[in-house]
């Protein structure tokens, strides 16, 4: 078997660079951060933004902001 993982370069609409800031277009690259694999039959990729640490949307799965507002809410996890 091979498995052929590589980065992704596109735009996002939705890049925020303050909590409070208008939405704005930028380009990203979204790429393998690691691979684990289960047992052996199942294989777990991780991806990760180029731009995470300067983006405070907080609705973007990516972001600084929605690693911030998960430590704000009492009983969710903080793993990244």
């Amino acid at each position: 078997m091979e498995i052929n993982i590589q980065a992704t370069v596109g735009i996002c609409s939705e890049y925020m660079s303050a909590p409070d800031a208008e939405k704005t277009e930028v380009s990203v690259v979204i790429a393998p951060i690691k691979v684990n694999s289960e047992n052996g039959d199942k294989i777990r990729v991780i991806t990760g933004c180029n731009l995470w640490q300067s983006c405070q949307n907080a609705a973007c799965w990516y972001s600084l902001g929605s690693r911030e507002k998960k430590k704000r809410q009492p009983g969710k996890s903080t793993a990244s």
